[in-house]
């Protein structure tokens, strides 16, 4: 069974962000594309015209080409990412859709963001955040960065409220061994408290959540079985009875996930 040695597992979380094998690199760009469906995920951001926004951890650029449509001529999108072919594309894409004077990509090398104090009207952080090596230190950089008025807007997961069926017990075993792959898991319930102590008013928290039916979520599914995998923490057998469970489920008409996502908006 191929898995990372033990001291390859203490930083798994982001090298695993920095270095992207093409097969899942391909799955993420299939992941993270825009959707009608993501418009409540960002509209406690209260994006508009003529604002400068941050786009931490841009990944593909999916998100950041779409801020790019809603900012105007007179507005800015600052893609920020460790990876760099995730720029590289982020910087393609903005090409592809004539935005290239509204897009531009900076590369995350430590804590702090490459940007000046104040210099962003809204910081958005979509499903990031649980992987960095210190959340509470990243969301005190989201308020240096974001000018007076200005609002940061994170939306996450929170990989102790996820449910899949009919998977039940087996599935809880590989969501542990996956754990390998997040620095804060469980970041969802945490982020309000960071966001209080990071010195953001007006903070607004919502929920949401929706039940998959359809597969919508496999491809995470699937993401999991690989950092289980990885892991070494369970046999390769209850790996392969996984995802047999996830494709009987889908044939029979029984599959059933959910997701949570945990916002969260605070105003400088």
């Amino acid at each position: 069974m191929k898995h990372l040695e033990s001291g390859d597992l203490t930083t798994y979380y982001r090298d695993h962000w920095v270095e992207i094998e093409p097969e899942r690199l391909a799955r993420y760009e299939s992941m993270f594309q825009w959707r009608d469906g993501h418009e409540a995920l960002i509209a406690p951001a209260q994006i508009a015209e003529g604002q400068v926004i941050a786009d931490y951890g841009c990944g593909p650029g999916a998100l950041a080409i779409e801020l790019a449509r809603r900012v105007g001529d007179e507005g800015r999108v600052i893609g920020l990412d460790i990876n760099p072919t995730f720029l590289e594309k982020t910087q393609a894409l903005a090409d592809q859709q004539q935005l290239t004077e509204r897009v531009e990509t900076k590369l995350i090398e430590d804590d702090r963001i490459p940007l000046p104090d104040q210099s962003v009207d809204r910081i958005l952080c979509k499903n990031v955040l649980e992987y960095v090596p210190d959340p509470t230190a990243t969301i005190a950089e989201f308020y240096r960065v974001v000018r007076p008025g200005g609002i940061a807007h994170v939306s996450d997961s929170d990989w102790g409220a996820v449910i899949f069926e009919p998977s039940g017990e087996r599935f809880a075993r590989i969501m542990s061994a996956a754990g390998v792959a997040f620095r804060s898991p469980l970041i969802g319930r945490s982020l309000y408290g960071m966001f209080r102590s990071a010195g953001f008013s007006d903070i607004q928290v919502q929920v949401l959540a929706s039940a998959d039916t359809s597969g919508a979520l496999h491809p995470v599914l699937t993401n999991m079985a690989s950092y289980a995998r990885l892991s070494g923490q369970v046999e390769e057998s209850e790996i392969t009875a996984f995802l047999d469970d996830i494709d009987r489920a889908l044939k029979e008409e029984t599959y059933f996930a959910v997701l949570p996502q945990f916002l969260v908006t605070g105003r400088v």
